[in-house]
């Protein structure tokens, strides 16, 4: 990876507490389910500390339009540092989030449903965009 670049790498959804992709997340009729977002950073930009923002957006396919219900909690600016959960590996870092997402009951049943994700750093050298696999709750 470039020392100075980060990317998304992974944004999916999952169980509540699990990391592996799930297309119907909340199946059986659970509450909830997490939102996965992993990313990349070269060793120069992952333990900078250096701001970005970091943005998750629902979108509903099935009557396409926003799913603001199902938009996880961020707190920005976030920053690359362990305290974000950047992690070094080898001479790279890592990082791994869920967000927990509580579902209204019966608005989105059996609709389809896509994520999409963006890192922008402040002063724009570093722009990452990651969507989701397409989802259905239940």
């Amino acid at each position: 990876m470039n020392a100075n670049d980060a990317q998304l790498t992974e944004l999916t959804t999952a169980q509540s507490g699990s990391t592996v992709e799930d297309n119907a997340p909340n199946a059986p009729g659970q509450p909830a389910f997490d939102v996965v977002v992993e990313a990349v950073a070269g060793s120069a930009v992952g333990g900078s500390g250096a701001p970005y923002t970091l943005t998750v957006t629902a979108m509903d396919l099935t009557n396409v339009a926003a799913a603001p219900a199902l938009k996880p909690t961020i707190t920005n600016p976030q920053h690359f540092d362990l305290a974000t959960g950047w992690k070094p590996s080898g001479p790279d870092f890592e990082y791994s989030q869920s967000f927990s997402i509580t579902v209204p009951p019966g608005q989105y049943a059996g609709h389809v449903l896509q994520y999409v994700a963006s890192l922008v750093n402040q002063n724009g050298q570093i722009v990452s965009i990651m969507e989701s696999d397409p989802f259905v709750l239940v």
